[in-house]
């Protein structure tokens, strides 16, 4: 009786305590029970995977220093992302888990509030995983349950903190701004240190997203001197010495970056040494001097542990040696930076262009091509700097078209100069240069293939004697394959017994060792000089049999040469042409005055035809005249200015250097009289749009008016001639002038002209419904165009209200006057014979003739007009 009673007390008990531990009783043990159960098994696994998660972020996070770096290292998408199956990382994910476990299972939400203690541990976790997995939304919820739920929380300030840090992801900087003051207004004094550095560094990053540099500063000064963390404080710091010097406040910055630079080692090593950067890059010549900056960047260089960033050093040494003029150094440190293996790709962009560059004012204009093409590969696609390293490649495009042009021309002709003894001692000395080259890369090539052989047999040796060691303690176990297998004949035969095997043998050991006398240490005796004199021997007897080819003989290239003064004119033509194209280019595009006088006076020594002579002999005088500096060049100008208007006083340049208030006159600028010959054209005068562009091209000729004036002249011919005149016209364009807009222009109206060109064959017009009426008239004969039109217009709508009329451009010599506005061909021909009648239009001409409309644009297209009539009878 006893034992039951106990037994039943201690059954009661233990339901009681069960009892007490419901989540729904607010009881002393089930509080705390749930709390440790929260805190030591749930959340400590939850917070280990955050951790973890923290630290793959650090370990792939890359910041850029080529802009002010963000308070906090975590890469953010642009897109924002809400479903769990979207998880980036699994330690998050397993952090989110646990976090929600913790809730599952251990929440304890009493008449609307949390009673358990840990939970907002829970929900802190839960929104801090989602935050770095970059799920905002769903992370200011879990911030959000505890402000509305846990109010006593001793985790409240922190879960504003980290709700307004997510605001500002979301971009509400302006709400998380707004909060955070509040919240360091009101709880000022019970803030910790933590959730005060917290607080203002989250405030000095939402300030700078919203532009306000100067408020970003103070809160981040203030993270800066409250945080203990060094690192931390070494980030803070160099992010406001960026800003200080962003505003140009060049001591402040300094100040900020040396007190980076005073943590040294107590930082990541990064931060150090862009600190450095960043002074070197403030630096003042007059204040600090040359040699106190090169002395830094020496040391830096030198310094064994920077040796990760020696790409970034090597550039800014670069843009130092540049700024004192040592070209020289500064292509060796920019050739450095980028053999450094750098994975800056920005960096490497600016590299590239700043040897383009250089390359560019030394003249080197295909090689500033390839730098500028290598530079455009390395930025960032619709970028700032991609848009402005393109437009220099799409002007150098016409520049090394026409160099190559000059020198093509200059080097034909300078030879065709030559006497023949002349041209075939020319041509001996290159040929002769050219069997240097080849016997030094037949050479090359011989050494590297001895050397290759020898590694492979010294290969081979070693792994010999290893199996030759492993068998000292007797033969092997089993059967040893018998050399004689290799060639089908396993008679078990002794391998110097057999003859074949021996003779491949021996082949193969010439191949290997060349010819070795039969003496002690063979192997070690001159192996290397040996394999190489041999097959360097072989290459030159290789490259001795093939010096008799044509290459090799001067009559190879002088039968090359243009014959004919045809081909000869054509030559200097195109040389005269591009030296012109070069001045105009390098002295408006480039602004390369120096460059442009060289190609214009170079030019000049080779007789040009008056419509390069004249624009020539005028930009000289325009380079002169300004160039206040030299006397020499002001005597210069005024001597061209003199030969233009005393030898071509009717030209427009001598009547603008007569009369320089003339240039100013836009009627009779290029643009002036391109406007002028367009409304000519808007009129219908194709004829006379023809004549005055070829009058104009020739007088303006290299100017950029010249392409346009082409194109409008080609618009005139494909309205006058048909589709085969203005296909050629767009193709003579787009082949001469391919660097001009006009050029490209017309190249892609050539291909949409063959992609849209309709058929020539006359379409079947039983089933047609739009049709026109047309009369002939002579182009010439306006007067009798005249009253037609004044006729039609009087009486046409007595016809039809449907009805109008145009007088359209056949031929230069046919006029089409059109009456639109038919279903059919019989109605058609009965207005026709209308209007001929004797109280129709007087001034028509009697011979009508009925066209569909899809006709009518394939008679216009091809001037097929005869052939339709053909077919029509």
């Amino acid at each position: 009786m006893k034992n039951l009673f106990a037994f039943t007390t201690i059954v009661f008990c233990m339901l009681l305590v069960l009892a007490s531990c419901s989540r729904k009783s607010d009881s002393f043990i089930s509080r705390n029970l749930h709390a440790v159960g929260t805190e030591y098994n749930v959340l400590y696994n939850g917070n280990l995977a955050l951790e973890a998660g923290l630290e793959n972020i650090e370990a792939n996070y890359r910041d850029n220093y080529w802009d002010i770096l963000p308070v906090e290292r975590l890469a953010v998408k642009d897109e924002i992302r809400v479903s769990e199956d979207e998880q980036t990382d699994p330690n998050f994910q397993r952090a989110e888990e646990k976090a929600v476990k913790a809730v599952q299972k251990h929440s304890m939400l009493i008449d609307g509030e949390e009673v358990n203690p840990q939970i907002d541990e829970a929900y802190m976790l839960l929104g801090k995983a989602r935050y770095y997995d970059q799920r905002f939304i769903p992370a200011l919820e879990a911030f959000n349950y505890i402000l509305q739920f846990m109010p006593e929380s001793d985790k409240i300030r922190q879960a504003k903190i980290w709700r307004e840090k997510t605001n500002m992801r979301l971009d509400n900087s302006e709400i998380a701004i707004e909060n955070l003051q509040l919240l360091l207004k009101e709880d000022i004094l019970e803030i910790d240190r933590e959730e005060l550095i917290l607080a203002n560094a989250t405030l000095a990053q939402a300030y700078l997203n919203e532009k306000k540099t100067d408020s970003a500063l103070i809160y981040m000064n203030q993270a800066a001197q409250k945080t203990k963390d060094r690192a931390t404080e070494g980030r803070y710091k160099f992010i406001a010495g960026q800003l200080f010097a962003q505003q140009g406040q060049r001591d402040s910055a300094i100040a900020h970056f040396d007190e980076v630079i005073e943590l040294h080692r107590k930082i990541p090593r990064n931060y150090y040494v862009n600190a450095f950067i960043e002074k070197i890059k403030l630096r003042d010549t007059i204040e600090d001097g040359d040699d106190e900056l090169l002395l830094i960047l020496n040391e830096l260089e030198e310094n064994r542990e920077n040796r990760p960033w020696l790409d970034l050093i090597n550039y800014r040494k670069a843009i130092y040696l540049e700024s004192v003029d040592s070209v020289d150094g500064a292509i060796t440190y920019y050739n450095r930076s980028l053999r450094a293996g750098n994975r800056d790709a920005y960096l490497q962009g600016n590299t590239y262009d700043a040897l383009g560059r250089i390359s560019f004012d030394d003249a080197r204009f295909e090689t500033a091509g390839k730098y500028f093409d290598s530079a455009a590969l390395k930025y960032v696609d619709k970028s700032r700097e991609k848009r402005a390293v393109a437009k220099k490649r799409e002007n150098l495009a016409d520049v090394i078209l026409y160099e190559n042009t000059r020198r093509s021309a200059d080097s034909v002709l300078g030879i065709i100069g030559m006497t023949p003894a002349e041209r075939e001692a020319y041509y001996n000395t290159y040929i002769e240069e050219l069997k240097e080259k080849e016997a030094q890369l037949a050479e090359q090539a011989a050494i590297t293939e001895a050397n290759l052989a020898q590694q492979k047999t010294a290969l081979s040796t070693i792994k010999t004697n290893n199996a030759l060691a492993g068998n000292r303690m007797g033969p092997p176990v089993g059967p040893v394959d018998n050399p004689a297998t290799a060639t089908g004949n396993n008679t078990g035969d002794f391998y110097f017994y057999i003859p074949a095997t021996v003779a491949r043998g021996k082949l193969q050991f010439r191949s290997v060792w060349g010819g070795r006398p039969l003496e002690d240490n063979w192997r070690l005796s001159s192996t290397s000089s040996g394999l190489i004199d041999q097959a360097t021997e072989n290459q030159v007897t290789a490259f001795e049999g093939i010096a008799t080819a044509p290459e090799y003989v001067a009559s190879y290239y002088i039968e090359q040469l243009p014959q004919g003064q045809a081909a000869l004119d054509s030559i200097s033509d195109a040389r005269d042409f591009a030296y012109y194209q070069l001045g105009v280019l390098y002295k408006e595009k480039f602004k390369r005055e120096d460059l442009a006088i060289n190609r214009f006076e170079t030019l000049l020594t080779y007789e040009p035809e008056e419509k390069l002579l004249l624009p020539t002999l005028y930009n000289l005088y325009l380079m002169g005249r300004d160039d206040s500096d030299s006397n020499i060049a002001f005597a210069k100008a005024e001597q061209y200015k003199s030969t233009i208007i005393s030898k071509y006083p009717d030209t427009r340049y001598a009547q603008i250097l007569q009369n320089p208030e003339s240039a100013l006159d836009t009627t009779g600028s290029p643009e002036g009289v391109y406007n002028r010959i367009f409304n000519v054209y808007e009129k219908g005068n194709f004829a006379e749009v023809i004549d005055l562009t070829e009058q104009e091209i020739i007088r303006y000729s290299g100017d950029p008016i010249v392409p346009k004036l082409e194109l409008l002249k080609t618009y005139a011919s494909g309205r006058l001639y048909g589709f085969k005149a203005y296909k050629d016209g767009l193709d003579f364009i787009a082949l001469n002038y391919p660097g001009s807009e006009v050029g490209k222009e017309a190249a892609q109206l050539a291909a949409d002209a063959d992609k849209l060109q309709i058929p020539e064959k006359f379409v079947p017009e039983d089933n047609l419904n739009s049709f026109k009426l047309l009369f002939e008239t002579a182009s010439t004969d306006i007067a009798l165009q005249e009253r037609i039109q004044n006729e039609l217009k009087e009486k046409l709508p007595n016809y039809g209200s449907q009805l109008s009329y145009s007088i359209d451009v056949y031929t230069p010599q046919i006029s089409l006057i059109v009456v639109h506005g038919f279903n059919s061909r019989a109605q058609a021909l009965e207005t026709g014979a209308l209007l001929t009648a004797p109280n129709g239009v007087a001034s028509l001409p009697k011979a009508v003739l009925p066209i569909a409309t899809d006709n009518y644009k394939i008679i216009q297209v091809y001037k097929s007009l005869d052939a339709y009539k053909t077919q029509v009878q």
